[in-house]
């Protein structure tokens, strides 16, 4: 009986021996650690997808209401120099809050942040987490087609409710632009000469201006689109 049992028992140990070494192994090379939690960021901010060259945006953001009262630096990018520029700056409110106005230098997919400053110093402590912002050219534009359906544009198209394009004084026919308004944004080809108001640089397409929600002489963004 004694030896029945210790039979029984044999594939047991062996089992086990043959676990332990993998486990010890495991242990000794420490494995796949897990992660380490993140520590939340101090700063919220918040951006629109577009704005427009030496125009004023408004940015908003967040913070922890025990930051009231201090320095919200709005900072860019600067490729070039590798480096943060700080280029406006507002205070958090009561509630944690707070709004800046920013006017873009520079052209094309610009890098911003918010940084909180040191209540005694000019150096920041913490800030949000970037922030991408298409930066376009401003113009007035207006758009056209009612009562002019039917006829031939000077690019040699024939003027629909479907089309969609823009008319421009001296861009050649076919070239594409992209057009931003209200956080929406549009490529589209030169279609048509014009418009012939002073003040005014583009002519839409009713087609064009009903995708961006135009309905009158508004400021849009434009970009040659590459």
């Amino acid at each position: 009986m004694a030896l029945a049992h210790s039979t029984r028992l044999l594939p047991a140990l062996v089992a086990v021996g043959l676990t332990l070494p993998a486990t010890a192994a495991a242990q000794s090379t420490g494995g796949s650690a897990a992660p380490l939690p993140q520590p939340k960021t101090t700063v919220a901010l918040s951006a629109g997808p577009h704005a427009l060259l030496g125009r004023a945006t408004r940015l908003s953001g967040t913070v922890k209401r025990r930051y009231r009262g201090r320095v919200i630096r709005i900072q860019r990018f600067d490729e070039a120099a590798g480096k943060w520029r700080s280029e406006a700056r507002t205070k958090v409110s009561r509630s944690g809050a707070f709004t800046a106005r920013w006017k873009p230098r520079a052209l094309g997919s610009v890098r911003v942040r918010a940084a909180l400053q040191r209540r005694r110093a000019a150096s920041v402590t913490s800030a949000s987490p970037e922030v991408a912002v298409r930066v376009f050219e401003p113009a007035k534009a207006t758009y056209y087609g009612p009562g002019l359906y039917g006829n031939k544009t000077a690019c040699g198209q024939e003027l629909t409710p479907e089309l969609v394009g823009v008319a421009h004084r001296t861009l050649p026919c076919g070239t594409l632009v992209e057009v931003a308004y209200g956080g929406t944004s549009i490529v589209v080809p030169v279609v048509d000469r014009g418009p012939f108001v002073d003040g005014v640089t583009w002519d839409l397409t009713e087609a064009a201006a009903t995708q961006l929600g135009i309905a009158e002489t508004v400021t849009i963004g434009t970009a040659q689109s590459k």
